[in-house]
């Protein structure tokens, strides 16, 4: 027999999944703590048709991975999700950014790359190993 305290439905319930933006922010907490130098791309608005197209004109674009990370010798791009894949959905323009800037790092010495990290955790470990 299923016990409903397990499932995913219980534990979204009970918020015991952070979200997205609460992983990103742990995971800028810790960025800040270690003094690695870093930015939000922030793409994702709840605006007017007219705005949008105003950043659209400006330069945004779906999908571009929600953080650039400064390392000395390397720039990482990290499209956040939540820990559960279960609960994350990577989107057509976010895996063509991803593919398209692992693709430019090859051509340019490894300089940079690209990743999806679900959840904070996955997110330092990324740092750290590419520090």
């Amino acid at each position: 027999m299923i016990n409903y305290n397990q499932t995913l439905s219980c534990l979204k319930a009970k918020k015991l999944i952070p979200l997205e933006e609460q992983e990103q922010m742990n995971f800028v907490s810790w960025l800040r703590v270690q003094k690695i130098k870093h930015i939000h791309i922030a793409n994702e608005r709840i605006a007017s048709v007219v705005y949008k197209k105003k950043l659209k004109a400006l330069g945004t674009y779906a999908g571009f991975p929600d953080l650039m990370i400064f390392l000395p010798n390397k720039i990482l791009f990290i499209e956040m999700k939540r820990s559960d894949k279960r609960l994350s959905r990577v989107s057509k323009e976010q895996k063509e950014w991803i593919d398209f800037l692992d693709i430019w790092s090859e051509n340019l010495y490894s300089v940079s790359t690209a990743k999806v990290c679900y959840g904070a955790s996955e997110a330092i470990e990324f740092v750290k190993e590419n520090l």
